[in-house]
């Protein structure tokens, strides 16, 4: 009960950081946003949606969007199995500091992909789960990616685009120390918070040594083997 316990104080602590740190990204997010070409970005994106889908009828269903994760903040630090998702054709890398709208184009295609009738993946963003990082079309076998220092593909890119070069260079130079001081805040605390969310594993691994050896797996085999004729009932 103990260590019950301090597992959700630590938790707790982890996430606090987190929502800490966080604010300093946003605040990068709004000062880079003050300097970006948004009809630059707009016009990607319609470019992209134009490709990809003018020559496609209309459709009677919109495509399902399924939201999913591809990342993750862990005790081991930034984790994402990116390489293993996208096995394309035609991979198109969008790299770009925060507040470029990296975002705003994946949204632009996911939304273009959904109305046209095409069931779409979309992997969302493990520090903010409203933004869209990265969007799987399987039936055309194309997918995008967002690419920063905390998260990138080994795979080959059919085509990238950085959002950086839309950015007024004085915009940067003004707001220079704070763009660095937000950066260096950011990945300090994210450090803090991970290493939080480390110590709450071992805490958490230690309770499973309580648990496991007095475990009735056979009694958890039944259970589900019950629960799933009975689902099995229902079907029919």
């Amino acid at each position: 009960m103990r260590d019950n316990k301090e597992v959700g104080r630590t938790f707790r602590r982890a996430y606090k950081y987190i929502k800490g740190a966080y604010s300093f990204y946003e605040d990068n997010m709004e000062i880079i946003s003050w300097g970006i070409d948004n009809a630059k970005v707009n016009s990607v994106a319609n470019d992209f949606v134009e490709s990809l889908f003018d020559d496609w009828d209309e459709v009677e269903r919109e495509g399902s969007i399924r939201r999913l994760f591809a990342s993750a903040i862990t005790p081991n630090g930034y984790v994402n199995y990116l390489s293993s998702l996208l096995k394309v054709d035609r991979l198109y890398t969008l790299k770009g500091k925060p507040g470029t709208g990296t975002e705003k184009v994946i949204s632009k295609v996911m939304e273009a992909a959904s109305s046209k009738g095409f069931d779409v993946e979309a992997y969302f963003c493990a520090l903010n789960p409203q933004k869209v990082e990265h969007l799987i079309i399987p039936e055309l076998n194309v997918a995008f990616t967002t690419s920063n220092e905390y998260h990138n593909c080994n795979e080959k890119n059919f085509m990238e685009i950085d959002l950086d070069e839309f950015i007024d260079q004085k915009i940067l130079d003004k707001y220079k120390d704070e763009l660095e001081y937000n950066k260096k805040q950011f990945d300090s605390i994210m450090e803090r918070a991970i290493k939080t969310i480390a110590s709450a594993k071992k805490l958490h691994d230690r309770m499973e040594a309580y648990y496991i050896p007095n475990m009735d797996y056979e009694a958890i085999q039944t259970c589900y083997e019950v629960t799933l004729a009975r689902i099995l009932e229902c079907e029919e």
